[in-house]
């Protein structure tokens, strides 16, 4: 903004000085063009005259040969009708007054007296009288001269019009260009208004944009420092925003970022400022007389006050809202450490749930370093190979046959030893590392089920963990048969698992991924049922081949929930999809299980997560022992089950 009144103040005074300059150049120019149109009427006025001179010399070649003057005069007076001819003399060859002639109305002492002196003496440039002379000539000899005095009044009088002319001209071509640099100006100053507006402006949602807020928290933190006062910084971020683009439209996500503008304002005080930052985050600053008592209340009015049902194209859409303050100076006296604390807080408030506000505490720098430093050198371990897969395998009920085995991914980090993956995989899923780290997994995974399956009589398969941005990804698919090519491994022998709120971030990104996976022969597996929207219509829409029961729902059992389980295993089997039960620690778990007939367990009781060679021994062992003819119930199974 300072620019824009900077520029205003250099442009306007170079306005004036282009218009003097245009009426120099105005000026020199009439100026110009009255010299030559004086020089040009004169030389004209000169050739008149002189044929003029030429003319009456040859008319009175017979009176001056016989000396008659009558007859002289008698022509001289024929110059009557020559308004511009003040005189004209006859001269004898000897140089003596033969006949004069004057304008009539003229005193002798208002008309020039022409001699062959005077002849030549006139300057081409300047407005005295104009004198010719013609000699008289008969057959080649001189009879006398002819001196004629043309006056200039005539040009003086044209010069005077056109100088009229050229200032009426002048003074209008300076009228109109005042006119066009006064539109322009205007122009100018719209344009300007317009620019500034834009750069300080977001023009969606009609709140100062990134610039403008830092520019505004500068300044508040200035006075706030002067006058010993606190500011409050809020970073607002919506939790499911990229749900509503997907599902009904970038129009609606524009209309739902309006009212969320307009319900910050309602929250906070008229002389507070609310910034759209970009994206769907949002900035608020409250102060410079806020108190942290304050801060923590209009952060939790502004959580509970997003997490209304908004209403978009007539629909009404849940919206949530996570929020993370940070006061100065109690938190820092800096800025930019203000802003990253306040991020900080958001990025907790995220991690903790929905509609929820965090204020900073210090020991979240601490965190957010961690998490810093984890990311990079879990990126580093990607690249470099550095994490290995371990897999728990998954049992049927019916006959405890070893059916397949999901592959977990671990880090055992060189200096600080095992990284739970409840750490490191939220890192990864809040980057792009997760597409990566994702990749790396899916074709690990493939090449050792390749490996188990190899000359082995029963077939075995891999589930794989896919996250929503993987399955966001272009080319996925190419990329999972990819895998599967180079490893090969059989599509049937791999079973990609995907929960509810993955695919429902972006439903029909989701869906068509999962139909061109389909149809490439891999199985698809629904995760954690139960948590997520767990909606009949979704789960019709879904071409799942099997749903996983979250451990939520499995730890209670058998002494509760058996309500929920029973439900859905009998809603899955109804819509022919196997079950799977995962978290199965104890053994009445695993009875009532297979009693409700569940179709696959693990857990903990069947097998903890283990190295690839120790799958490989469970498989042999069970390649080389011949399946029963009658299999045992499931009840007997656990005893044979490998246990942790």
């Amino acid at each position: 903004m300072k620019i824009f009144s900077v520029w205003s103040r250099l442009v306007r005074p170079r306005e004036h000085v282009n218009l003097v300059g245009v009426a120099i150049a105005l000026l020199i120019s009439s100026v110009v063009l009255l010299v030559y149109q004086a020089f040009a009427l004169r030389i004209s006025l000169t050739d008149d005259v002189s044929v003029q001179a030429s003319v009456l010399a040859e008319n009175l070649t017979a009176s001056a040969m016989f000396g008659d003057r009558d007859s002289t005069a008698e022509v001289l007076n024929s110059l009557r009708k020559v308004p511009h001819v003040e005189s004209a003399t006859v001269y004898t060859p000897d140089g003596e007054l033969f006949v004069r002639y004057a304008s009539p109305g003229l005193s002798r002492n208002e008309y020039a007296e022409g001699t062959l002196a005077h002849v030549g003496d006139s300057r081409r440039l300047s407005l005295e009288d104009v004198f010719v002379a013609a000699p008289i000539v008969h057959n080649d000899q001189l009879l006398g001269n002819i001196v004629i005095v043309a006056t200039t009044d005539a040009i003086k009088i044209q010069l005077v019009q056109y100088g009229c002319f050229l200032v009426g001209a002048s003074l209008c071509s300076v009228w109109i260009a005042l006119l066009v640099m006064k539109r322009m100006r205007e122009r100018v100053s719209r344009v300007e208004k317009d620019l500034e507006y834009l750069a300080s402006t977001d023009p969606l949602t009609d709140l100062p944009n990134r610039r403008a807020f830092y520019d505004e928290l500068k300044t508040r933190l200035h006075k706030a420092s002067a006058a010993r006062k606190r500011v409050a910084l809020m970073m607002v971020d919506l939790d499911n925003f990229k749900t509503v683009n997907d599902t009904l439209g970038h129009g609606a996500g524009d209309e739902l970022l309006k009212q969320v503008a307009q319900a910050l304002l309602n929250v906070v005080r008229p002389h507070d400022l609310v910034s759209r930052i970009g994206g769907d985050e949002f900035a608020v600053v409250i102060g410079p007389d806020a108190s942290r008592v304050r801060a923590r209340s209009t952060a939790g009015r502004i959580a509970r006050n997003l997490s209304r049902p908004f209403i978009l194209h007539g629909v009404d859409s849940a919206v949530t809202a996570s929020v993370g303050f940070s006061v100065y100076p109690e938190d820092t006296t800096e800025m930019a450490e203000l802003v990253s604390n306040a991020d900080i807080a958001l990025y907790s408030a995220k991690s903790r749930g929905k509609s929820v506000a965090v204020e900073f505490q210090s020991e979240m720098t601490a965190e957010a370093q961690r998490r810093a430093r984890i990311e990079a050198e879990l990126r580093k371990a990607v690249d470099q190979d550095g994490l290995e897969i371990v897999y728990q395998p998954q049992f049927d009920c019916l006959s405890g046959r070893l059916l397949g085995a999901e592959a977990l991914v671990r880090w055992t980090h060189p200096s600080e030893g095992p990284i739970s993956p409840a750490e490191f995989v939220p890192i990864a899923e809040n980057s792009d590392l997760i597409v990566a780290l994702g990749r790396w997994v899916l074709s690990r995974a493939c090449h050792d089920a390749a490996n188990w399956n190899a000359g082995m009589n029963a077939s075995v398969h891999v589930a794989v963990n896919i996250s929503a941005r993987q399955l966001r990804t272009d080319g996925f698919t190419n990329e999972v048969c990819n895998a599967l090519e180079k490893s090969g491994l059989p599509a049937s022998l791999l079973e990609l698992e995907l929960t509810e709120s993955q695919l429902m971030s972006n439903m029909s990104v989701g869906i068509q991924a999962m139909q061109e996976l389909r149809a490439a022969g891999v199985r698809l597996s629904l995760d954690d049922f139960g948590t997520g929207y767990s909606s009949l219509s979704y789960l019709q829409s879904f071409p799942v081949h099997s749903i996983k029961i979250d451990r939520s729902f499995i730890s209670p059992l058998p002494n509760g929930g058996q309500p929920i389980v029973t439900a859905i295993i009998s809603m899955a089997h109804s819509f022919g999809l196997l079950v799977v039960a995962e978290g199965v620690e104890y053994p009445a778990q695993l009875e009532w299980l297979c009693d409700a007939h569940c179709d696959v367990v693990q857990g903990f009781l069947t097998g903890r997560p283990m190295s690839l060679e120790q799958l490989l021994a469970i498989i042999r062992a069970e390649d080389e022992t011949p399946p029963p003819r009658n299999p045992p119930q499931v009840r007997a199974k656990p005893q044979r089950l490998p246990t942790a």
